[in-house]
């Protein structure tokens, strides 16, 4: 296993140095080049060391790790995020696919990271847009609907408009995609999952089966739950106990 060149940036010193020593007694194949505590004195860093991997923290005092990223045009390095928060951050980075360590991490989770970054690195000659870079574009989209979400299938991800899914609809432990252009996709994530990833960018889950996108809406027909006709001319079952949240988000387009 060929060895892998690291810089590890968080704010706190002793997580500095936690990781630091968890990579040396279980990682070996990982040289930590150096640890740093600010956004400024990565960025310099990483410019000068050229790193195969970054850990980085996402919340640290006055710059946060999404900053830095959103210095580069291109990013030739990897990003494990490491962050203490299961909110906003891990949305941001869960919409992406990208890999992150939530704090505090066992050897096995950082382990398993590290598989799924060897995994990357040898499928190098796959032509299709990497994770990060999808992330990138997605913070620096001021549309929300403009944003890409990585959608994972047997063959890998596909990245896709999240304003190109009419609706999505679960089959049991997968969650089957429509889209605009009447094509499918079978996708090995559970529709909860897409449910705490899309209802911020209009999506609304309006039965246990089905999250439809209210952009992709054309109208509702009234019945005791009442029915959302898509733009792909589908029918989508309302739950009546959704019914009056679901009326209430749908009246605001």
């Amino acid at each position: 296993m060929s060895e892998i060149k690291a810089i590890i940036v968080d704010d706190e010193q002793h997580c500095i140095d936690a990781l630091q020593t968890m990579l040396q007694k279980k990682c070996p194949e990982v040289t930590v080049l150096a640890g740093v505590n600010s956004v400024q004195d990565a960025k310099q860093l990483i410019d000068d060391l050229q790193p195969d991997l970054v850990f980085l923290d996402v919340e640290m005092p006055h710059q946060n790790g999404f900053e830095l990223l959103k210095l580069y045009d291109k990013v030739n390095f990897d990003v494990i995020f490491t962050t203490a928060y299961e909110q906003y951050a891990l949305k941001a980075i869960k919409f992406n696919a990208l890999d992150y360590l939530l704090k505090p991490f066992s050897v096995q989770e950082l382990q398993e990271a590290l598989r799924k970054f060897h995994e990357r690195r040898l499928n190098k000659q796959d032509t299709s847009i990497a994770p990060l870079e999808v992330f990138l574009q997605n913070m620096k989209t001021l549309q929300q609907t403009n944003k890409k979400i990585a959608l994972p299938t047997i063959n890998g991800l596909v990245f896709m408009p999240v304003q190109n899914i009419v609706r999505c609809e679960s089959t049991g432990n997968y969650t089957k995609i429509f889209f605009t252009d009447k094509k499918q996709l079978l996708v090995s994530k559970p529709l909860k999952e897409f449910e705490e990833l899309l209802t911020d960018v209009d999506f609304f889950r309006v039965h246990n089966s089905h999250l439809i996108n209210l952009q992709q809406m054309e109208s509702y027909i009234q019945g005791e739950g009442g029915f959302a006709l898509m733009s792909d001319g589908t029918q989508v079952e309302v739950s009546r106990r959704r019914k009056a949240e679901f009326l209430k988000k749908a009246m605001q387009f």
